[in-house]
């Protein structure tokens, strides 16, 4: 009805109340709903108060709702996170994936979902409708699995909510220990305004092994986990934290594993066998008394041709059951696949179950859906406003406490901080953040020293004043193990066919593997180069092979993999000259410098380097110093005060010229010669190889494989801080500079 105005003007409207608009409001799209808190601060209050986020949660979702992902897309706006309803054509765009291989571990509890991220490694919680992500911490290499006894093999993860003390909980279980101890079981609440550090759950877990891939389920107030084999379901209480078990439904024998999931609201237990194109369901619709019922068999073969070769996947699951038809009276199960395709089968009627295809993603989305087994980007998605809170490190450091506590451990040398976490769970949860790590670098940047290669293998390295006391380690033919410089506190060795990765300091070991072509040459020194890349802020390693190479033709093919540590091998343009068989690449100021090989590719009458720049991912060719080009000549690049720097070693005259590049440029100037006759025989321009600079009074280290001094550039005076004398044959010691750092990367092989 029109309002009368005292100014004799008419509103053609009367106001809502406020009830009535929370009402109709509550059924718009989360993102809406954040959008329309902009309004008004009445209207911010009102739309985010705890009474609407409930009400939301329940009138938005009123249909069910899939939300799934493309493997890998060519343009950065597509790679996204969309969602699609049933009976809709359309998607709809809901979060950026800046994940690597994200996989939909759990349904949606208040819409949230936890993600396990495969690509780059750990797991997070996310809330798809507002965009939200919290990484759990410790997660990506979790210390127990491998770092310390107990030496754990498996762990799996859940997440759930506890209603009394309105907590989210993610909880874990490591199990399969190498010498048998038990499991163990950890909890982190993520919203109690407790620290936010994995801490020991009230009671432990029975012996029982549990995998990664077999997520726990949420299901009225506990938390399922499968057992390895036929064991059963062990059952969590998310409120009290005490464990209980479940017996599993006989299931026929198969080879693909067991997995669970919630149907309808009942725990379920399916089996989809890729070998035998079966996918067996079982459902516990009354969950006191404890009795399984098969909920149907679908058999792929009898499928007609079409759907059974667009629907086949390794990865193919029940996501939900929805009611059609006159009352809901038709009963159909949804299923999705590896490759995002979702479809029914219909319950009612009997006989054969034959497939109805709901939707196929690449029709509404671009990019690739490639099939991803057990790591399905596909999902239930839910509406949702509720919140995470604040991220773990602003929790970690919102006590003044803790902030003091960590500008001085950052001071103390990264042993000394790994020997501090074992103080109290709130230390450690201070210095495994990255926020510690960053600062405790920085810190430590100049802070070096040396160790040598006790195995390299399994990644024993002893220090310098332990080698002076006990005695040394000489391995047989030391320059077979090629080691690069210490780059932000990780360092990369190679040995015969195999490269590793290290950070000596805290023990970490990962080989790195790069499926390629046959190669001629898999040994050469140049073949695997680390940098960093500080955009990305994570190291990038660099891997060249020779498909083929042939000095008299001086033909060659040469193949080109980059990556950084959190993503995956990709294949690039080589570099366009090739590089020396016989010389390390070094890093140095944001790019990786290799020297040209002169005996392949066409001849140059000058020395010639390549560049790779971390950041752009280009190569680029540089003259060398004059010195460099002569192919009997040896010579050896490494980063030397900051700047990248070339070793020409004269044997004729037992001498070394150092050349320093300037600006990173090509433009080349002698820094110094280092005259070796007076220290012959023990170091020699044939034996000896540059190492580094001390950062504090400039000296250069030399290695001889049974000697190590220090030269010093300004007096010309050699120090000899290590040695093991003459010796007979090839066997020698294999030094390493190694930074101060607790760096401990997640590196997933691919």
């Amino acid at each position: 009805m029109a309002n009368q105005q005292d100014d004799g003007t008419s509103s053609s409207s009367q106001s809502l109340p406020d009830d009535v608009v929370t009402e109709i409001l509550a059924y718009l799209p989360a993102k809406s709903v954040g959008r329309l808190r902009c309004v008004s601060r009445s209207w911010h209050a009102m739309l985010s108060t705890a009474l609407f986020v409930k009400l939301h949660l329940r009138r938005a979702n009123d249909k069910p709702k899939i939300f799934f992902s493309p493997t890998q897309s060519d343009s950065d706006k597509d790679y996204q996170f969309y969602a699609w309803q049933p009976g809709c054509a359309a998607v709809t765009k809901l979060m950026r994936n800046d994940f690597s291989r994200p996989a939909v571990l759990t349904r949606p509890l208040h819409g949230i979902v936890l993600l396990r991220c495969v690509g780059e490694g750990g797991y997070c919680i996310c809330n798809p409708s507002t965009g939200e992500v919290r990484p759990l911490p410790d997660s990506r290499a979790p210390l127990k699995l491998g770092s310390r006894p107990p030496f754990y093999f498996k762990v799996v993860y859940g997440f759930g909510y506890c209603s009394a003390s309105n907590e989210y909980k993610a909880v874990r279980i490591f199990s399969d220990e190498m010498d048998g101890a038990a499991p163990s079981c950890e909890v982190l609440v993520l919203n109690g305004g407790t620290p936010a550090y994995w801490r020991p759950a009230a009671s432990q877990p029975p012996m029982c092994v549990v995998e990664e891939e077999n997520t726990a389920v949420f299901l009225h107030g506990q938390l399922h986990f499968l057992y390895e084999g036929d064991g059963g379901i062990l059952t969590f209480d998310i409120g009290d934290e005490t464990f209980g078990w479940l017996p599993q439904p006989r299931c026929p024998p198969g080879k693909a594993p067991l997995r669970t999931t919630e149907l309808d609201g009942c725990l379920c237990v399916f089996r989809g066998d890729g070998y035998s194109r079966r996918c067996h369901v079982w459902l516990l619709p009354d969950y006191a008394a404890r009795r399984w019922e098969k909920l149907c068999c679908i058999n792929q073969t009898v499928w007609p041709e079409p759907e059974r070769m667009l629907l086949r996947s390794g990865w193919i699951a029940p996501l939900g059951i929805f009611y059609s038809g006159d009352n809901g009276s038709q009963k159909k199960i949804v299923f999705g696949t590896g490759t995002c395709v979702v479809f029914t089968v219909g319950l009612y009627g009997g006989g054969v179950l034959l497939p109805e295809i709901l939707f196929k993603p690449h029709q509404s989305v671009a990019g690739d859906f490639d099939d991803t087994y057990n790591y399905p980007a596909i999902g239930i998605f839910q509406e949702s406003l509720v919140t995470l809170g604040i991220s773990t490190e602003d929790t970690v450091f919102s006590s003044p406490v803790t902030k003091a506590w960590s500008d001085v451990l950052r001071w103390l040398p990264a042993r000394s901080v790994l020997q501090a976490s074992l103080v109290c769970r709130e230390w450690r949860a201070m210095v495994t953040t990255d926020r510690f790590i960053r600062s405790h670098t920085v810190v430590h940047a100049k802070s070096t020293r040396v160790m040598f290669v006790s195995d390299p293998l399994v990644g024993s390295f002893t220090d310098l004043e332990d080698h002076q006391i006990n005695q040394p380690h000489l391995l047989g033919n030391p320059g077979m193990f090629r080691c690069s410089q210490p780059c932000h506190g990780l360092i990369l060795g190679s040995r015969n066919n195999w490269d590793y990765l290290y950070n000596p300091t805290t023990g970490y070991r990962e080989g790195v593997y790069v499926e390629e072509a046959s190669r001629d040459d898999t040994s050469f020194a140049g073949r695997i180069a680390l940098g960093y890349d500080y955009e990305i802020d994570d190291h990038v390693m660099v891997s060249l092979a020779y498909e083929k190479m042939n000095m008299e033709t001086r033909y060659y093919n040469l193949h080109c993999h980059v990556r950084s540590l959190r993503g995956s091998w990709d294949l690039v343009h080589p570099p366009p000259r090739p590089v020396a068989i016989d010389v390390l690449p070094a890093y140095s100021n944001g790019k990786i410098y290799w020297v040209v090989e002169p005996k392949l590719g066409p001849c140059s009458a000058v020395s010639q380097l390549v560049a790779f720049n971390t950041w752009d991912r280009e190569f680029e060719v540089l003259q060398g110093p004059p010195c460099s080009h002569h192919a009997s000549r040896r010579v050896s690049i490494l980063e030397l005060y900051g700047a990248i720097c070339m070793a020409c070693y004269d044997e004729d005259k037992n001498a070394i010229d150092v050349w320093r590049m300037k600006d990173n440029e090509g433009a080349w100037c002698v820094e110094f010669r280092i005259e070796l006759e007076e220290f012959s025989p023990e170091y020699s321009s044939q034996r000896t190889t540059l190492l580094s600079s001390d950062p504090v009074d400039g000296r250069i280290l030399l290695n001889t494989g049974r000697s190590l001094g220090y030269y010093d550039p300004k007096t010309a005076t050699l120090e000899t801080i290590y040695t093991v004398g003459e010796g007979e044959g090839d066997f020698g010691f294999c030094p390493v500079i190694v930074q101060d750092s607790l760096v401990r990367p997640f590196m997933k092989q691919t």
